[in-house]
């Protein structure tokens, strides 16, 4: 059986999945201003994305990340910068906002679900 989470991730539809992974970015270079327990739970969420086709990133933005995560540096940061930058810039802020919440109101509706 699915989790909430992993319901929710493949919910998500192209656009979704894009601002799923933008989340990502800016969690991975600490520019995402989230609590702990929100950037776990969007971290998640990026983790059970199922394999898509980005209509703005390509496979090598989910090998920065996984690297980040795992052995962060100056130089990693500023290539995610430059993908978070590029990618905010076609999500805008505001539809980014409007994603978090329809996605922590799907978290909530997939846990009693479950």
């Amino acid at each position: 059986m699915m989790s909430p989470i992993e319901k929710v991730a493949t919910s998500l539809d192209t656009f979704g999945r894009d601002c799923a992974v933008t989340v990502a970015l800016k969690i991975s270079d600490d520019s995402c201003k989230m609590d702990e327990e929100q950037r776990a739970v969007f971290m998640s969420l990026y983790d059970a994305l199922p394999p898509y086709k980005s209509e703005i990133f390509d496979n090598a933005v989910h090998d920065l990340i996984c690297e980040t995560r795992n052995t962060p540096n100056s130089s990693l940061y500023a290539c995610i910068k430059k993908e978070r930058e590029m990618a905010m810039a076609i999500i805008t802020k505001e539809r980014m906002k409007s994603f978090k919440s329809s996605v922590r109101a799907a978290l909530i509706i997939a846990q009693f679900q479950s």
